[in-house]
């Protein structure tokens, strides 16, 4: 799914976004390599890449809840910036490109909290496999601070491919 020619649902993102909040739990489950930082990599430990994770999935997946509990509008809200749609189709968000918002900067969750809030929204994401066509006609939008606004399905692609982007810095700060 790194290409344009690429073809993805909703549920594919669900998928995705499930099997990453899946790696995400195992990750806090490992309190050895939760503090280890590789500067060459990124400024961030593991546990503060997990805990951004955390932030940024618990404000999406509680929006869509939200959305999905509204009247429906009769048109699309907003649009994704040329940038958003982009990323979106490519499948891949390019690294040192965009600031994290102030509301998903860790600020130091215990592992056990890490792990509770993976818990609690591997069930928020599980409760949404069944709901992809709501999820595919939902017109409401929540914008992201760069790339637009996104619809509820946008952001679960959106989720999958930010979660695979952290995963392998992940990955790089504990091969380096």
């Amino acid at each position: 799914m790194n290409r344009l020619s690429d073809p993805y649902t909703t549920e594919d993102s669900l998928a995705g976004v499930r099997a990453g909040l899946d790696r995400c739990l195992a990750q806090a489950a490992d309190p050895e390599r939760l503090d280890t930082v590789t500067l060459d990599v990124s400024a961030w430990s593991v546990r503060d890449h997990l805990e951004h994770l955390f932030l940024a999935d618990r404000h999406v997946l509680s929006w869509v809840v939200d959305a999905l509990s509204r009247p429906n509008p009769k048109a699309r809200e907003h649009l994704p910036h040329e940038i958003g749609v982009s990323l979106l189709a490519y499948g891949s968000i390019p690294r040192g490109r965009g600031p994290a918002p102030d509301f998903t900067r860790p600020a130091g969750l215990e592992r056990a909290e890490l792990e509770e809030g993976f818990r609690e929204l591997r069930a928020l994401a599980a409760g949404l496999a069944s709901r992809a066509a709501e999820l595919d006609a939902c017109r409401h939008t929540q914008p992201h601070h760069v790339l637009g606004h996104f619809t509820p399905a946008e952001w679960l692609r959106f989720l999958h491919l930010h979660h695979r982007h952290h995963e392998a810095i992940i990955r790089d700060i504990l091969n380096a």
